[in-house]
């Protein structure tokens, strides 16, 4: 049985969620003066290119196996190219803070994946958590069934979908062996991101005169090296310690921390429900992390 460490896999998504929740306020900053494939593509060009810079300095080994070769390109594709073109689509169609909360479906997903694919146990104390962290997003959320059917349908299937892209990544990260640096398997991701981006970027060349806006490079370095190169590298690493499932609903606390950069940055104070979803949304992932600890000891 590999050896783990949870506390530390724990305070990793703790700074991996902080760094994704103010990244939804970079996104709908820097999503006015620039369109999706531009943003994506210098997101994922300045993530390649400190990854490739770190691993050369440091005399990283880029060998692998064909067969994990695979794992890790169809991984980039779905944890750069699809999350981060769903994601700023999804923030330009129904704002930051909106899409944010939405992230509270990513355990839920997580864990029924596991149920059904991997056989994990099913127990009271682990569904009982998905539902109340279901329940605390649908409160900060504050809409209803009519709300989604009827009131922007398209910006709720864009952030659907930046979801599932990132739980197939994340199981898809999980697959790939322990031998290889992180920073080697995520320096393979941010490359399939660029080019996958690329072509497309061509077609809507951005002005120079635009990129020198403090507004435009300052969110594009929050995105380019905090949330796709130091939060990927802290996600990755979390993966390996506390698992796929409790990764996952640790994104629960993304919403927290987005409604309260949008109260410090935009003044825009949270509302009773907000407050009491993101309440429900923290005790769910406690009970999560003592169910794991619980199958563990069994």
């Amino acid at each position: 049985m590999k050896q783990t460490n949870k506390a530390a896999g724990m305070a990793a998504m703790s700074i991996v969620v902080f760094i994704y929740g103010i990244s939804y306020i970079a996104r709908e900053a820097v999503g006015v003066y620039l369109g999706t494939t531009a943003i994506v593509g210098l997101q994922m060009g300045i993530m390649a290119l400190l990854f490739t810079i770190y691993n050369l300095v440091t005399h990283k080994s880029f060998k692998v196996k064909k067969k994990d070769l695979c794992w890790i390109l169809v991984s980039g594709i779905f944890g750069t190219t699809f999350f981060h073109g769903f994601t700023l689509l999804g923030v330009n169609s129904i704002g930051a803070t909106v899409s944010s909360l939405l992230y509270g479906f990513a355990a839920a997903f997580a864990l029924i994946i596991e149920i059904l694919l991997f056989r994990r146990k099913k127990t009271a104390l682990g569904i009982g958590s998905i539902l109340i962290s279901l329940i605390g997003v649908y409160i900060l959320m504050g809409m209803n069934l009519q709300d989604l059917a009827s009131t922007n349908f398209e910006g709720y299937i864009l952030n659907l979908a930046s979801i599932a892209s990132w739980i197939i990544y994340t199981f898809l990260c999980d697959k790939i062996p322990t031998e290889y640096d992180k920073t080697v398997v995520l320096n393979y991701q941010a490359f399939v991101g660029v080019i996958t981006v690329l072509p497309f970027a061509f077609l809507n060349p951005v002005a120079g005169e635009v990129l020198l806006k403090p507004q435009v490079w300052g969110n594009l370095i929050l995105l380019g090296v905090f949330n796709s190169t130091f939060a990927y590298f802290l996600n990755l690493y979390a993966i390996k310690q506390i698992g796929v499932t409790l990764s996952n609903l640790f994104l629960n606390f993304m919403p927290v921390v987005t409604i309260l950069a949008a109260l410090v940055l935009y003044h825009t104070v949270p509302s009773a429900k907000q407050v009491i979803g993101g309440i429900l949304i923290i005790a769910s992932v406690f009970m999560l992390s003592r169910d794991q600890k619980n199958i563990e000891e069994c």
